[in-house]
Parts: C-alpha cells; structure tokens; sequence
C-alpha cells in the first residue's frame, strides 16, 4: 500500500512539473516586441519596409501600424485586455492606407488576448482579431 501512495505522489508531482514546464514556454506579455503577422485569419501582406508591431511596457504600449508611430495607455487584468486613447505620428501613406486602417481598427475592438508559446492574439470576446509573433530579443 505504501509504494502504490508513493507512485501516486510521484505521478502527482511529474504531471504538476510538466505544467508548470508548458507555462514557462510562454513569452511575457510585458517588454517582448510583438510582429504583426496575421489580421483575422488572413496573413498580413504590408508593402512597407517595416513590420507593424507593437510592445507593451508597465504603463504604455508602443508600436508601429505599418504607416505610423503610435503609443498610448491600455488596460490588462487578467486576460482583458483594452486600449485606451492612442496618439501617433501623421505620416503620408497612400499605398498603406487601408492596412493602418485595418491595424487600428483591430486595435479598438480588442477585448481580450492570450499568449500560446511565441505567438499573441488579439481577441474580441473569443474572436481571434489577430495575431503576432515575438521578434527576436536581443
């Protein structure tokens, strides 16, 4: 009876490594640079030199919508996840400018998100809005 409680502590304990294991895979929402890669479920084909991203630190969120600069406040408890008024740069896009219309309208409807590995999505109620993946930190 004692060595078939021990294997059943031990088992116990393997399984709870292996998710504590499965969370530590997940990049931190916090200081990663996040790339755009995916609006909806159509990946993205931006004609622009850089890629829209965005990060997100303690108090601001920055990042670029393939035409502009932008930053500006959020709000995240738990897995809710808002923007609040976001200000950016002015830049003449002609070529771009339905995708940073796309980007930042994304941006609005977004109520929530999740983190699976490197990847982020974006999330109005359990709708994926969009997706990104972490750029390589240095």
């Amino acid at each position: 009876m004692k060595t078939y409680l021990n294997l059943i502590v031990a088992t116990l304990f393997a399984i709870s490594g292996c998710t504590t294991m499965q969370d530590d895979d997940h990049l931190p929402f916090l200081d990663t640079t996040w790339n755009l890669v995916e609006i909806g479920n159509r990946p993205i084909q931006h004609p622009g030199p850089r890629i829209p991203h965005m990060r997100f630190e303690t108090d601001k969120v920055t990042g670029f919508d393939g035409c502009n600069n932008f930053f500006g406040e959020y709000t995240r408890d738990g897995n809710i996840l808002n923007f609040g008024l976001l200000a950016s740069t002015r830049m003449a896009c002609p070529h771009i400018d339905e995708f940073d219309r796309q980007f930042n309208q994304m941006l609005s409807m977004t109520s929530g998100y999740r983190i699976k590995g490197h990847r982020l999505e974006l999330l109005a109620e359990d709708k994926r809005l969009a997706s990104f993946l972490a750029a390589e930190q240095n």
